[in-house]
């Protein structure tokens, strides 16, 4: 049975940083893409002729 390295806890800090990094990325990637397919849908309805496509908020 081997010894673990002495360096096992910085191995696991790396870890869970690499992790949080990929998590982020994914997030924001959906984020990104949630963000143009609103976007494309918007071009959708305009390009369809509609006119309320995006309604105003006129409250303020």
């Amino acid at each position: 049975m081997s010894q673990p390295p002495d360096d096992y806890g910085n191995q696991q800090k790396t870890n869970l940083l690499v992790f949080v990094i990929a998590i982020l990325i994914v997030v924001v990637t959906v984020g990104l893409m949630l963000m143009l397919r609103h976007g494309i849908d918007l071009q959708d309805c305009f390009a369809a002729g509609h006119h309320h496509c995006a309604p105003i908020d006129e409250s303020r």
